[in-house]
């Protein structure tokens, strides 16, 4: 079972990686993150987009045989989320 990071400040989002079903790195934030997982695929770029559509999206990620999911705080997801509601709304 993936378990979501909690929130533990105001600045940073945290982010949890998963490669399967196995957790592979606890990051403070969205950009520990993507420095991470550029070196753990041997990318020349971080890769943004699968990051973020992990973590908002509930997207995964597919590369080299693997797939990677990414996770943050549900709250932050559901605040993200209601924030584009009430814009599209307008």
């Amino acid at each position: 079972m993936r378990i979501r990071p909690k929130k533990t400040n105001n600045v940073a989002i945290p982010v949890n990686i998963y490669k399967g079903e196995a957790l592979i790195r606890e990051c403070n934030s969205i950009q520990e993150a993507a420095h991470f997982f550029k070196e753990e695929t041997n990318a020349k770029k971080k890769n943004w987009s699968a990051i973020n559509r992990g973590i908002w999206e509930g997207e995964s990620y597919s590369i080299n045989g693997a797939t990677y999911h990414f996770m943050t705080d549900e709250v932050l997801v559901q605040e993200k989320s209601n924030k584009y509601t009430k814009h599209d709304a307008k």
